[in-house]
């Protein structure tokens, strides 16, 4: 038993240093896991992405988004037609363009962005930070 508990250490670690120690382009955040800080909110979040799809888990609800790439660092996010048909804002903001999310800089592992959607009155902004740990993608 201790002898599982040690490896499943090695690998969370592993995983971690590999994440941290590597400079990674715009191009390393369309794929993968990754922990999402957003900065006006203070929320944490889980974000499992594969290249147009994205799994986002917050406190255990999933939000599923469909990513429309602009350019290797900035993209749109849409609310799933099945996310959206349940929840008013949710087709509100995809009606209105979905959420813009603008790369400002890459630190390392950390994706810093700015996000923009309008709320049906007015403009919304955000900003937060996005950290890779893992490479895989699977949902």
């Amino acid at each position: 038993m201790r002898n599982i508990i040690s490896i499943l250490m090695f690998f969370v670690l592993s995983s971690f240093s590999y994440a941290q120690s590597e400079n990674l382009t715009c191009l390393d955040f369309s794929k993968g896991e990754f922990r999402n800080v957003d900065e006006n909110s203070n929320l944490s979040s889980i974000i499992v992405r594969s290249g147009i799809r994205q799994l986002e888990v917050i406190d255990g609800v999933e939000s599923y988004k469909k990513i429309q790439w602009l350019n290797d660092c900035n993209y749109v996010l849409f609310f799933t037609d099945k996310d959206a048909f349940k929840d008013p804002f949710k087709k509100l903001v995809n009606k209105n363009g979905g959420i813009s999310v603008v790369m400002k800089k890459i630190e390392g592992s950390i994706f810093y962005y700015e996000t923009y959607y309008f709320d049906g009155k007015r403009e919304v902004k955000g900003q937060g930070r996005i950290i890779k740990i893992s490479k895989k993608a699977s949902f």
